[in-house]
């Protein structure tokens, strides 16, 4: 049967999530999902049977918290899995992150040539729930400009930034991915929702035509 996902929540280590999701009857289910990773496969998220059905999002999320091992832990530590920090070790670019880093670099800027070659050699580590990367490669410096919404840092840039809409179930917010170009480099991928709530389509999960470019 279809259904629409309404609400998710993502352990800290990004390896499992419990997705709440709303079918075509009106009722609701949650899945427990691990992200699978053979050989030189794509990551994939592979999901638990369903549970049962619960009249509301509230329910079935009220249900998973008590029920599912590793989110109790969380809920009876009093700790907030969205606002757990990942600090991963730097490891080489994932297949579906560096589809969508080369999806925002698909537009010309000044300085893009060298970006690319920058990339050929990217290392990545995940440093948020959201999905932000911190970046480092070889290759060739290049000092790029900002694009409308510039960077606050010191000696920051960001060159392009993309955004979809996060609109799982009614009036979502926009998740914006901004590139970060620090001294010459490709510094940080930086993914963050605009109402400051969690994410619900994964932006590594979306499919790369949603995303909008400013």
């Amino acid at each position: 049967m279809n259904r629409k996902l309404v609400k998710r929540i993502m352990r800290a280590d990004q390896l499992r999530r419990i997705s709440v999701y709303r079918r075509t009857d009106g009722l609701f289910v949650y899945v427990e999902e691990q992200l699978s990773m053979w050989d030189d496969c794509p990551p994939a998220w592979v999901g638990e049977p369903p549970s049962g059905m619960f009249y509301s999002a509230a329910e079935a999320d009220i249900e998973a918290r008590q029920a599912v091992g590793w989110l109790r832990l969380i809920e009876e530590q009093g700790q907030d899995p969205f606002k757990e920090r990942i600090v991963d070790s730097w490891r080489p670019i994932g297949i579906v992150e560096h589809d969508l880093l080369m999806h925002l670099l698909r537009g010309d800027f000044p300085g893009r040539r060298e970006i690319l070659d920058q990339m050929q050699s990217v290392e990545v580590m995940r440093i948020d729930p959201e999905g932000s990367l911190k970046l480092r490669s070889q290759g060739p410096l290049q000092d790029v400009r900002d694009n409308d919404y510039p960077s606050n840092r010191i000696n920051g840039r960001i060159p392009v930034e993309g955004f979809y809409m996060d609109d799982v179930d009614e009036g979502g917010a926009l998740v914006h991915l901004l590139l970060h170009v620090i001294d010459g480099k490709i510094d940080e991928l930086e993914i963050y929702k605009e109402d400051g709530s969690p994410v619900l389509i994964d932006p590594y999960e979306i499919e790369l035509d949603r995303i909008r470019f400013y």
